[in-house]
């Protein structure tokens, strides 16, 4: 008698070929069988007619490694279908810690970073073992981040290291290889990783590239700068060997909507001349990040408390409005598109930047900067300013994978706060739905082919993101006639529809779109 027997379903294997019907055995955390069986016995027997299975989504850019720590279940994760998530990301992961890193991580999580327990993150390592040791739902696919390892050599100071800094940072990198990371993430917006050269990044990155590791990178600009920005990830990938990975591609503002194409354009050439290049991209046309990081990059050297004390010096203030004006993060142009989302202040969430100044005398400017020395910086920003046009012409490329960019919060209970970005639990259903069902933008064969089966062979995943005989079982069954998404902006803690089962390593994690407590998720090591 087998353990599962899944009957009669619509069998997307991953690769990108048609779908066939067919039965799937498990035993155990495999695939034992494909075919048709009519006479097995099984422990449980799921009947899978009017429904797609396939293989877990992917999630190629994640902060799971944060929550992972006191929220095991990532049940917002698992409800979309998500079986693997990639951590880690954007120059921040929990381990290695220091004090300047776990700033990092309040400036983009908020309070809820402050669950993290101090004994999760001392080494990369130990991280690791922790969070096997409790137990997690979902596969993880780590990397350590530039700013953690940057951070644990030279805090939150800015300029070039020292030789001897430098030595200790590529020991740390080495280290938290050795221990399990898979590569290296960058967050070139937020501090340390903003101050950091292209030249820095390149000698941390060498010992990624000689080990097969990854480079993932939150580029230095997604607006003004993109092309610039690509251009120095190539650069990176060249001279160190490391394969990169573009995390969640966009082009920010209308007057860059247009740099889109050509930075696409710039990965297929990367790729032409032999470099292993990909990205990542979300399916909305609004990002997330924390309001302290639309400063421009030098008022953030040194942390909050050099942020602050610059806060409160009119000269260097309007020197900020200035710079900003101009933008490389973020033109500050239209603050109507700004909405805050989390704050140590309830009344701003759910407003713009715009109406809260409007409201309180002041410009803009000055309300972003009051803000922050209200809530010490922790206060949070969703963006409204992609094309609805680039999201498709993204979602077609043939380099470009699915990620969240999330932090795999809870549907409900205390910590279902504020209003996170609806990627955090509509992500993969929205491109299902939408973009495969309704707008037809891409087939569903190919949606779950770069959910799948392409991220795996990214990450050099063995016996995952297909479907296939003797492979890890990790699956998803959803209904490709009422999948969608029903996470907002304003409501973003709604469970999305029509995922109905989710299997991790042969353990069912979402039985009838309730999540079991099951905790059978493993950490991923890179091949």
């Amino acid at each position: 008698m087998v353990d599962l027997l899944i009957r009669n379903g619509k069998v997307i294997d991953g690769s990108g070929s048609p779908a066939v019907m067919k039965d799937i055995v498990l035993e155990g955390d495999r695939i034992v069988d494909m075919g048709c069986f009519p006479d097995i016995a099984a422990e449980r027997v799921i009947d899978a007619t009017g429904l797609v299975v396939c293989p877990g989504f992917i999630d190629m850019h994640s902060h799971v490694d944060a929550t992972h720590t006191f929220l095991p279940d990532s049940e917002g994760y698992a409800a979309q279908g998500i079986t693997t998530v990639v951590t880690g990301n954007c120059g921040i992961s929990v381990a290695p810690s220091s004090n300047a890193s776990m700033e990092q991580t309040i400036a983009v999580m908020g309070e809820a970073a402050h669950l993290i327990p101090a004994e999760a993150g001392k080494t990369f390592g130990g991280y690791l073992d922790f969070i096997t040791a409790q137990g997690i739902s979902l596969n993880v696919f780590p990397l350590v981040g530039q700013g953690a390892i940057r951070a644990a050599v030279m805090g939150m100071a800015g300029g070039a290291p020292t030789e001897d800094q430098m030595e200790k940072m590529q020991e740390l990198v080495i280290r938290c290889m050795e221990e399990g990371a898979g590569g290296i993430s960058t967050g070139l917006i937020y501090p340390p990783g903003s101050y950091t050269s292209t030249e820095e990044l390149v000698e941390v990155t060498r010992p990624v590239g000689k080990r097969g590791g990854f480079y993932f990178s939150h580029v230095r600009g997604e607006g003004d700068t993109l092309l610039e920005a690509i251009q120095e990830e190539i650069v990176i990938g060249r001279k160190t060997g490391a394969a990169i990975q573009h995390s969640h591609y966009k082009a920010m503002q209308p007057q860059n909507w247009d740099k889109a194409s050509r930075g696409l354009e710039m990965i297929d050439e990367a790729c032409a001349e032999g470099l292993d290049m990909t990205a990542d991209m979300y399916p909305y046309t609004a990002g997330s990040t924390g309001l302290v990081y639309l400063l421009p990059p030098w008022a953030t050297e040194g942390g909050m408390g050099q942020i602050a004390k610059r806060l409160t010096d009119p000269a260097i203030r309007e020197r900020m409005k200035r710079d900003m004006s101009e933008g490389t993060v973020y033109r500050a142009d239209d603050w109507r598109q700004v909405i805050i989302p989390s704050s140590a202040n309830p009344a701003h969430i759910g407003r713009s930047v715009s109406e809260m100044a409007e409201e309180a005398g002041k410009s803009p400017f000055d309300w972003v900067f009051d803000a922050l020395l209200e809530t010490g910086g922790n206060i949070g920003t969703i963006m409204h300013s992609m094309s609805e046009d680039n999201v498709q012409l993204e979602m077609r490329h043939p380099k470009m994978m699915f990620g969240t960019d999330g932090f795999g919060l809870p549907l409900d209970g205390p910590l279902a706060v504020g209003a996170p970005h609806p990627r955090n639990f509509g992500t993969f259903p929205r491109i299902l739905g939408k973009y495969v069902r309704e707008d037809r933008v891409i087939s569903l064969e190919e949606a779950i082919w770069k959910a799948c089966g392409f991220p795996a062979q990214k990450l050099r995943l063995q016996e995952r993101g297909l479907l296939c005989k003797g492979y890890k079982a990790d699956l998803v069954l959803f209904n490709p006639e009422t999948i969608v998404d029903k996470a907002t902006f304003l409501k973003p803690f709604q469970r999305s529809l029509g995922i109905e089962n989710v299997i991790v390593n042969g353990k069912l994690v979402m039985d009838h779109g309730v999540h079991t407590q099951a905790r059978p998720g493993v950490v991923l090591t890179r091949q």
